[in-house]
Parts: structure tokens; C-alpha cells; sequence
């Protein structure tokens, strides 16, 4: 049985077509390799980052932001009428236990036309005039 030697094993993809710079003049790139004359860009070493304009204001900073976060509104939360209309005791606590509302939720408010078997007793569940009861 015959050993593979290492100098007989060869890559798949031939690396013939790879472009070897700055071997000379002759060579086409030879002498600046590509890079130009001078200039940060042709130091080694000498990237800049992704998005810098030579000091100028990068786009980023200068698109105007948008979007608020409300700390209220993470804690309250709004509820159709359709939701409630089979749940006889309406107040935070059982919401939670129901999965109608989270476990963070302090305030409730009921909206849209429908009606509510019972009034609720809490007063952090606010209501909309389109609710009635009974």
C-alpha cells in the first residue's frame, strides 16, 4: 500500500489567478502596489473605520433620532371589552391570574362598545363611555 507523501497532496482550487503586488515595476503592480501615492490609505496599517468622513459629522450623528420609550406606559395597559365580557369579578389581581393582562401591569383601562357583567371595583381600572353594564 502505497503512503501519501505531503508534497503530493494539492489543493482543489488553483491559486494561479491570485494577483501578487508590488513585485516590481514590470508586473503592472508593481512600485505603489495598487494603493496609490501617499495618503493614509497607503501606509500599512492605515484603515479607517466603517462610517468616518474624515472628520466631518458621520451620517449616523446627523439623521435626526426618533421614537420614545414612556416609563408609564410600561406599567399600564388597555383592554377591549370583548376580553371581559364573560369574567365576573374584574379587578388587577384576577386579570393577572386570567393571562388577560402581565404580571408588571398597575393600571388597566377598558375601551371600545360592549357590556360588562359588573363594575369594576378597583381604582386603577379606569373605563371609556362606550362601556356599560348589566
Amino acid at each position: 500500500m502505497d503512503k501519501l507523501a505531503l508534497n503530493s497532496i494539492s489543493d482543489s482550487k488553483s491559486r494561479s489567478n491570485r494577483k501578487r503586488v508590488g513585485r516590481g515595476t514590470g508586473s503592472g503592480t508593481g512600485k505603489t502596489a495598487g494603493r496609490g501615492h501617499k495618503g493614509q490609505k497607503a501606509r500599512s496599517g492605515g484603515n479607517i473605520r466603517p462610517g468616518f468622513e474624515g472628520g466631518q459629522m458621520p451620517l449616523q450623528m446627523r439623521v435626526p433620532k426618533f421614537g420614545f420609550s414612556s416609563r408609564v406606559s410600561r406599567s399600564t395597559e388597555s383592554i377591549n371589552v370583548k376580553q371581559l365580557e364573560k369574567v365576573k369579578n374584574i379587578d388587577i389581581e384576577n386579570l393577572k391570574k386570567l393571562g388577560i393582562i402581565k404580571k408588571s401591569t398597575k393600571k388597566v383601562k377598558i375601551f371600545g362598545e360592549g357590556k360588562l357583567l359588573t363594575k369594576p371595583n378597583d381604582e386603577n381600572i379606569k373605563i371609556s363611555k362606550g362601556v356599560s353594564f348589566g
